[in-house]
């Protein structure tokens, strides 16, 4: 199934986020491709305010040109994000509110995931960080790519392109540090499964 039809507590990763979303943000675009009709039919079940996006060509593309689907058509700064991620809604409400001050914000997170891309930070604290220079698998460094920024709606490429991909080419970027899990691998949702406990829970 997509990941982001995984329930956690009963409750799936996509709700999840739209509940977090939904006080932050005018308009919400979920972008479908694999398996669209199981996550048609939950928001048409649970989620009638949203917008869906078709992406017909998921099996030749990536999530880059998704999301970027999602943004056409947009004339202000976006909001993207994946589809996986288990976000702690204050941390994602101050990140909503520090991208209204800068062009382009890039999400990072303590490097928890089991297929981390790991960014370079700009400030060499244990809990501040406020820009990345670098995405790189190796070294491995204590924060990785959030999968999540905010920035124009043109900045994501159509084709094959990771998302952290068509931002490099903008690094150096301010950036701001999340609580939040992302689930790619079984090992990533028991993570996540032990660690949201203390996530106020945004509903």
């Amino acid at each position: 199934m997509p990941k982001c039809m995984i329930e956690i507590d009963g409750v799936t990763l996509l709700s999840r986020l739209i509940h977090a979303l939904q006080p932050l943000v005018p308009r919400i675009h979920v972008v479908v491709g694999y398996r669209e009709e199981l996550i048609i039919d939950h928001c048409s079940r649970h989620h009638r305010d949203v917008v869906l996006v078709r992406n017909p060509e998921y099996r030749t593309t990536n999530t880059a040109h998704s999301i970027r689907m999602g943004s056409v058509g947009m004339q202000r700064r976006v909001l993207y994000l994946d589809g996986d991620l288990i976000i702690e809604p204050a941390s994602l409400r101050a990140f909503v509110e520090a991208a209204a001050t800068v062009p382009l914000l890039v999400g990072v997170t303590r490097a928890k995931s089991t297929q981390a891309v790991f960014v370079s930070t700009g400030v060499d604290g244990d809990d501040v960080v406020d820009r990345v220079s670098a995405f790189h698998r190796d070294p491995v460094t204590p924060w990785e790519w959030a999968n999540i920024f905010a920035g124009p709606p043109d900045l994501l490429v159509p084709g094959t392109r990771y998302v952290y991909e068509c931002i490099e080419p903008l690094l150096p970027a301010a950036a701001r540090a999340l609580e939040l899990f992302e689930v790619d691998t079984p090992e990533d949702l028991a993570l996540a499964q032990a660690g949201i406990t203390g996530f106020a829970r945004a509903e």
